[in-house]
């Protein structure tokens, strides 16, 4: 049908000319999919977008606020708006309905901060499991902590994007910006102890994809079968070992993120050289991480 064609196509756009992520990609792919699904079910079958009304959309909103989220509804609607604007200029709708969707208001709620004494039982939760696991998964935590990488930055890590000499950690980050990022001596002990000693174990490539230095330029972390972490996997991981630490509410990768990026401003580090390594595209980003007042809630710092 013409709907999945053009849905096809403006993700096309969205990756090769607005150079979207592929996290980003998946989830416009989802939302614009049940979209489709939509119009397919309520729409005559030969129908085209030059046909497309109003009252459609309308009814597609009201549809999945009643079933969704204020946060999802709204991360649909923009998938909406961004479709339609593209749909506009390219001549194939002659309204540019974005103008009549209205975003539900999505109350931020502040990020998630561990204490560093939060941080140090979640990293050593990982000595419960055996090897080669223990060390793949504690060098990775302690990356994402030391860095402030994104998950799915941290799984497409490779070995030739990392400087050991100099501990460093580069990466392309959103869009087209690249950034590195630096590692701590406690990082850069656990991914030489895992490259060292447990990630042969897990590697499944032909010897002759060896860079020269006797490890292979493929992905660093490994799931069993020799292939690159999934984000759900670390998700799952880091879970798991927040429980197993007895550490309150809801962990994730990105709370290492906000939390590394709240010690170091805690620390004195300079506000402009945290944007760049964690990759902010606006200075007011990294900002909102500098506390104006702290104060320790059940052993666990609280930025207001």
């Amino acid at each position: 049908m013409e709907w999945q064609a053009t849905i096809r196509e403006f993700l096309d756009h969205m990756k090769q000319e607005r150079a979207a992520s592929e996290n980003t990609i998946a989830a416009y792919r989802n939302d614009l999919s049940q979209f489709t699904d939509f119009l397919g079910r309520t729409l005559p079958t030969e129908s085209t977008w030059g046909q497309f009304q109003g009252e459609t959309l309308n009814e597609y909103i009201t549809e999945i606020t009643s079933r969704y989220t204020t946060s999802t509804v709204a991360r649909k609607i923009a998938a909406l708006k961004t479709l339609f604007h593209w749909l506009n200029q390219r001549g194939l709708i002659v309204d540019d309905y974005s103008h009549l969707m209205k975003s539900p208001k999505v109350e931020k709620k502040a990020p998630h901060i561990l204490s560093e004494e939060e941080v140090a039982r979640l990293m050593d939760a990982t000595n419960a499991v055996p090897a080669p696991r223990s060390l793949r998964d504690r060098a990775l935590l302690e990356l994402i902590y030391s860095t402030g990488l994104r998950v799915s930055e941290a799984i497409n890590l490779k070995l030739s994007d990392v400087d050991f000499d100099r501990a460093i950690a580069r990466t392309a980050g959103k869009g087209t910006r690249q950034r590195s990022a630096p590692l701590t001596q406690r990082a850069m002990t656990a991914l030489n102890e895992y490259l060292d000693h447990a990630r042969g174990n897990l590697l499944s490539v032909p010897s002759s994809m060896s860079n020269g230095t006797g490890r292979e330029d493929v992905y660093i972390f490994l799931n069993p079968q020799g292939r690159n972490l999934t984000r759900q996997a670390v998700w799952l991981m880091t879970r798991q070992y927040a429980r197993n630490s007895g550490i309150a509410g809801e962990v994730t990768p990105h709370t290492l993120r906000h939390s590394r990026a709240v010690h170091m401003l805690q620390s004195g580090e300079d506000v402009k050289r945290v944007q760049e390594w964690f990759g902010h595209a606006n200075l007011a980003t990294t900002q909102m991480y500098q506390a104006k007042k702290e104060e320790p809630v059940n052993n666990q710092l609280v930025v207001i």
